[in-house]
C-alpha cells in the first residue's frame, strides 16, 4: 500500500523585519493602522488591558500622542504614544504631560526598542506611582511569514506594577537567578478582592447581556462585563457613552445615553430641539433630564426581579433591543452635533458640566 500524502499545509518561516518596512511614519501610518478595531484588539490582549479609541491620530492634531482612548466599559482615559525607533525621553515626557492634561490613567509607550535606562524609569514610575495609574512599555515587532504575509506583535516589556504593600527590593546585586525569580514574581497579579453578592450578580446579568449581544451580531459591541450596576458601551463619539443601568433599590432597567464633556450643555439642547424626531424614530417616548454632572437621555423598564433568573432572558432581550434602537438612532446624529451651533438664551444660568481639557 503506497504511503497517504499529508494534507497539512505548508509552514512558512518566520523572519523578523524592521517595522519601518511596513510603517514609514508611526503619526500618519502606524497610528492609523493601530486604531483599527482587530489592532487596538491586539495590543489590549498583549497588555491585558480591553481598550477603545476614542479619538484617532487626525483627530489628535498637534498633540505628541498618537490616540486617546478608554479603558472598555469604564470613563478611564488611557493614552498611546509610539515611535518606530528606540525610545527616548524626550518624546515620554511630552506624553507624561499631556497625561496630565487630561488626567489619564494609564500611558501605553510603544516603540521597536526598549533602552535599559528607560525600562528603568517605567519600573520606578509603576512602583511609585498610585495604584490606579499605570505606564506600559510595549515593543512592536513585524515579522515576515514565508515571502509576503506579514504579522504584528506586541511585546509587553515593562512589568507589572507591584503590590504598594510589598515594594520590590534593588536588584542590581542579585545574581541572574534571583533576578528571574523576582521578576516572574512581581509580574504576577494582586489576588482580586472577592466579589459581594451582589456585585456577583450584577457580574453575571452583564455578561449574559454581553454574550447575548455576541451571539445576535449587534450593532452594540460587546465589552469586558463588569461587576457594577452599569455597563458602558461606544457610541462613537467622546463625551457620550450608551449605557445600561441596573437600579436595584427602584427595580428598574434603563437605557442611557450620557453626555459629560465641556460641551455636554449644548450638545443635549440640540438633541432635545430634535426630540420629536428622535422618539418617532425610536417609535417610543424618552426621559430627558439635564443634570450637574451630566445629561441624560433614557427609557426605562419597571418592576424588574433581579433575583427572578428566570426573567432574565426577557431582561436581557428588551436591553438588547434598546441598545440597538439608541445606536441606529443616535450614533450617526452624536456625530453630526456642532456645540457652535447652540446659543444659549440670554440671561441662562450655566451648567456645572464635568470639563475635560481639549
Amino acid at each position: 500500500m503506497s504511503p497517504k500524502h499529508s494534507s497539512k499545509p505548508n509552514l512558512g518561516r518566520l523572519e523578523k523585519v524592521d517595522v519601518t518596512q511596513y510603517w514609514q511614519s508611526a503619526t500618519e501610518d502606524f497610528a492609523p493602522w493601530l486604531c483599527q478595531e482587530e489592532n487596538i484588539q491586539l495590543l489590549g490582549e498583549a497588555i491585558d488591558l480591553p481598550l477603545e479609541v476614542v479619538l484617532d491620530a487626525q483627530q489628535m492634531c498637534d498633540r505628541q500622542a498618537d490616540l486617546l482612548c478608554r479603558q472598555t466599559g469604564t470613563k478611564n482615559w488611557i493614552l498611546i504614544g509610539s515611535q518606530l525607533c528606540p525610545t527616548d525621553e524626550q518624546h515620554f515626557g511630552q506624553l507624561l504631560t499631556e497625561g496630565a492634561d487630561i488626567n489619564a490613567v494609564g500611558i501605553i509607550w510603544i516603540a521597536s526598542q526598549f533602552s535599559a535606562e528607560h525600562l528603568k524609569l517605567l519600573n520606578w514610575l509603576n512602583q511609585h506611582a498610585q495604584p490606579s495609574l499605570q505606564f506600559l512599555g510595549v515593543e512592536i515587532e513585524l515579522w515576515q511569514i514565508g515571502k509576503t504575509a506579514m504579522a504584528a506583535q506586541f511585546n509587553l516589556v515593562s512589568p507589572a506594577k507591584a503590590s504598594p504593600e510589598a515594594p520590590p527590593p534593588d536588584t542590581t546585586q542579585l545574581d541572574l537567578e534571583s533576578q528571574l525569580e523576582h521578576q516572574i514574581e512581581s509580574s504576577s497579579d494582586p489576588e482580586p478582592e472577592p466579589l459581594t453578592e451582589t456585585q456577583a450578580q450584577q457580574l453575571a446579568f452583564w455578561t449574559e447581556l454581553c454574550d447575548q449581544l455576541e451571539q445576535r451580531g449587534s450593532v452594540v459591541k460587546a465589552v469586558a462585563p463588569p461587576p457594577e450596576d452599569h455597563i458602558d458601551f461606544a457610541i462613537g463619539r467622546a463625551g457620550f457613552l450608551l449605557s445600561a443601568h441596573l437600579d436595584q433599590s427602584h427595580a428598574s432597567l434603563a437605557i442611557e445615553l450620557r453626555l459629560f464633556d465641556e460641551d455636554a450643555q449644548a450638545h443635549y439642547e440640540l438633541l432635545v430641539a430634535q426630540q420629536a424626531w428622535i422618539e418617532s424614530e425610536l417609535g417610543f417616548s424618552l426621559m430627558w433630564e439635564n443634570l450637574s454632572s451630566e445629561c441624560v437621555i433614557y427609557c426605562s423598564l419597571t418592576e424588574v426581579d433581579i433575583a427572578a433568573t428566570d426573567q432574565w432572558p426577557d431582561y436581557i432581550d428588551w436591553l438588547c433591543g434598546g441598545l440597538e434602537c439608541f445606536h441606529l438612532t443616535f450614533a450617526d446624529l452624536v456625530q453630526s452635533l456642532n456645540a457652535e451651533d447652540y446659543h444659549r438664551p440670554p440671561g441662562s444660568p450655566v451648567s456645572n458640566i464635568l470639563s475635560l481639557p481639549s
